[in-house]
């Protein structure tokens, strides 16, 4: 069974103007801030900006690994995960936007605008796009500490 999850792991450095955030998995993104919340933040819409850049491109988005000891779990924003997970499981399957919309009973460019950022994807065109790529959706929430 496959899940998916998109939470990366974060490498925090301290220096002496503040708080600087890499990422293993993704090389060339990293972000910066001058206080643990700021650096959070800002690695989340660093994270958020690339991956949904890297969709657009049709690039190949490297899937997270296992989180090490040291590192932050930065989750992707729910408004980006959902088109990008669609994505990631679209070219898993080697399926092109049309295979899917056809499965779906959906125009190839009303399934395109379900895999960009600011789609406004409801819930339940979420469900039926995840279920025509062999998924399902479960929702969580985390209790903010």
């Amino acid at each position: 069974m496959l899940e998916l999850e998109l939470i990366y792991g974060a490498t925090l450095s301290h220096d002496e103007d503040g708080i600087i955030v890499t990422f293993r998995d993704l090389e060339n993104v990293f972000s910066w801030g001058e206080t643990l919340e700021e650096a959070i933040f800002n690695a989340q819409e660093a994270l958020d900006g690339v991956l949904e850049s890297m969709a657009a491109q049709d690039l190949d988005i490297p899937l997270p690994s296992a989180i090490r000891d040291g590192e932050v779990g930065i989750p992707l924003s729910a408004d980006v995960a959902a088109p990008v997970m669609l994505y990631i499981l679209r070219m898993q399957q080697h399926k092109s936007l049309a295979q899917v919309a056809k499965t779906l009973g959906k125009s190839y460019q009303a399934y395109q605008r379900m895999e960009k950022m600011g789609s406004n994807l409801t819930l339940k065109s979420l469900k039926h796009a995840a279920a025509a790529l062999g998924a399902t959706v479960e929702i969580r929430f985390k209790k903010v500490v």
